[in-house]
């Protein structure tokens, strides 16, 4: 320490100088170094912000999507799952009364079978139209979903096509059950029905469910 002293003291004007050299230079590097930071700083913010904005459409998309799909749903479980019934019963009606009115008339019972044929045709037509919609809905949903959420579209369409290829075959043995006036059969069948139905909307539940969890994500 001595020596330095005895140094400084040799040519203070000279120390002076480089002193305050070091300490312009010094003073220079903070002054750059914190615009540097704030360049950094802001282009962080910015991109952050960017990226904050992308998640908020990326999220509203989905909840729009989410929304969409199980609205769609439920329509489609209200007409063609627990209402399929009081929807094809004024078709049932107009079959029976042809029925009756044919009498012994194998020819006008044929036309009756037919007519009646033709009008569960156009309802089930529709329901697979409909059905084509929902699934063309989920598998948009499938590209950016979980694979959680994945799993669960995929267990609800084997339980929906399973009910819908149920609902149309007892549909189709109806006219028969009703003729024959087996009511026993036709109970059965019925809770059969009902019991799909519900597994439905038990799965439809879990589905909601996951889909809120995966919208927790962003």
């Amino acid at each position: 320490m001595k020596f330095i002293y005895d140094l400084i003291q040799a040519d203070p004007k000279y120390f002076a100088w480089a002193f305050g050299i070091v300490n312009v230079l010094w003073a220079a590097f903070l002054y750059f170094n914190k615009k540097r930071h704030d360049r950094e700083l802001r282009k962080l913010q910015h991109s952050l912000n960017l990226d904050l904005e992308r998640r908020k459409r990326v999220f509203d998309l989905k909840v729009g999507q989410y929304d969409r799909y199980v609205g769609m749903l439920d329509e489609f479980g209200r007409k063609y799952q627990t209402g399929l019934l009081s929807r094809v019963e004024p078709i049932f009606k107009q079959f029976m009364s042809a029925m009756l009115a044919a009498a012994s008339s194998e020819e006008l019972k044929s036309t009756a079978l037919a007519e009646f044929s033709v009008q569960m045709l156009e309802v089930f037509n529709e329901s697979s139209t409909e059905w084509l919609r929902l699934k063309a809905e989920s598998k948009a949903l499938k590209l950016s979903a979980s694979d959680s959420l994945v799993a669960l579209f995929e267990e609800l369409e084997t339980l929906v096509e399973a009910s819908k290829g149920f609902s149309e075959s007892f549909m189709k043995k109806l006219p028969v059950l009703i003729i024959s006036n087996d009511t026993g059969e036709m109970s059965r069948l019925q809770r059969e029905l009902n019991k799909q139905a519900e597994s439905i909307q038990e799965k439809s539940k879990d589905l909601e469910r996951q889909m809120r969890l995966d919208l927790k994500e962003f």
